[in-house]
């Protein structure tokens, strides 16, 4: 993928047309992990290129509202086709941007902001929100930060579908039947359980709690049970291993725990809860390990204590932009 050229002392504005041109590039097919790690590269040449690419997602956010009422108004079906019209989207200055934010809405790259499907679904949380729900009087569903359900459009045989995000269900046993879900390629069913499941990209992660749970995906299936825990792909299902129930659920309780846990995957999950984004600068620290609890209520601090007890340098920007390294 060819780089955009650029002026040898661009502006901001200069500099946030590239990021859209970027990201409009990765998102009008299925990018490779080589063109991912291009843009990134072209992120992290400056604290101002950073800032760009967040502006430019920041641009998308601006428009989400209307975004979202025109696929509620227009979608036949949860999946079906959906058209929005440009000028409903981008009007005035923003009109040279049009072109791009039309083609990221439906595969938005690096996860910036929510797709079509996203903005669909029946229930969805923005960053550092959660919703609790019930589905008649044996079920109850919490959902955790940038997470969204289908209820209504939910595949045949399925009461909902974790489309993306993260979601912790407790099935009490009274229903007449057994709940069943659908998140990615499979299907996750309970007569009476409490499970964790979380959809990120192409992969689920179940761990269940309490009770059992069945999982089925690409012709084969097995029972998870409590302190157990399955992934599973486009590939098929993993192999179950003991899991961290604790850990895994500790968001329900305001809290975000690491254990032994690599930096950067640490600031992975704390990105899904904060606006803006912490960009990490140094593989060799994003490599460190992690113990730590964090209050969700108070991720504002964890830059501080990160700087403190690694001695990394900590930079804010504006947009909630933070970089380290």
């Amino acid at each position: 993928m060819r780089e955009p050229m650029t002026q040898s002392d661009p502006t901001s504005d200069d500099l946030t047309r590239e990021a859209l041109g970027w990201l409009s590039r990765v998102s009008l097919g299925d990018a490779t992990h080589e063109d991912l790690a291009e843009l990134r590269r072209w992120r992290d040449r400056s604290p101002e290129h950073a800032a760009a690419l967040a502006n430019a997602g920041q641009l998308w956010r601006s428009l989400q509202m209307p975004a979202a009422a025109l696929v509620r108004e227009r979608a036949t079906a949860r999946r079906g086709g959906v058209h929005l019209s440009r000028r409903a989207l981008i009007g005035g200055g923003a009109a040279a941007a049009a072109a791009a934010i039309g083609v990221m809405m439906v595969r938005p790259p690096l996860g910036l902001w929510p797709s079509i499907t996203e903005l669909a679904a029946d229930h969805r949380t923005g960053t550092g929100e959660q919703l609790h729900f019930n589905l008649g009087e044996a079920v109850a569903v919490d959902l955790n930060t940038r997470s969204s359900v289908a209820l209504s459009g939910a595949p045949p045989g399925t009461a909902m579908e974790l489309i993306a995000g993260e979601a912790a269900v407790t099935v009490d046993g009274r229903a007449p039947q057994q709940f069943v879900m659908a998140a990615g390629r499979g299907r996750i069913s309970a007569a009476r359980a409490t499970f964790n499941v979380r959809h990120t990209g192409a992969q689920v992660a179940l761990t269940c709690v309490d009770g059992e749970v069945s999982v089925a995906c690409e012709g084969r299936s097995a029972v998870v049970r409590a302190t157990q825990r399955l992934v599973y792909d486009r590939r098929g299902l993993g192999d179950i291993a003991a899991g961290d129930a604790a850990t895994v659920t500790a968001w329900r309780d305001g809290m975000l725990v690491f254990r032994n846990t690599p930096l950067s995957d640490v600031i992975d999950e704390v990105n899904r809860y904060r606006s803006g984004r912490i960009v990490l600068l140094d593989g060799k620290l994003g490599q460190r390990l992690v113990t730590a609890r964090f209050e969700i209520a108070r991720l504002d601090t964890v830059m501080g204590q990160i700087a403190t007890v690694f001695k990394a340098p900590v930079r804010t920007l504006p947009g909630g932009l933070v970089l380290v390294g």
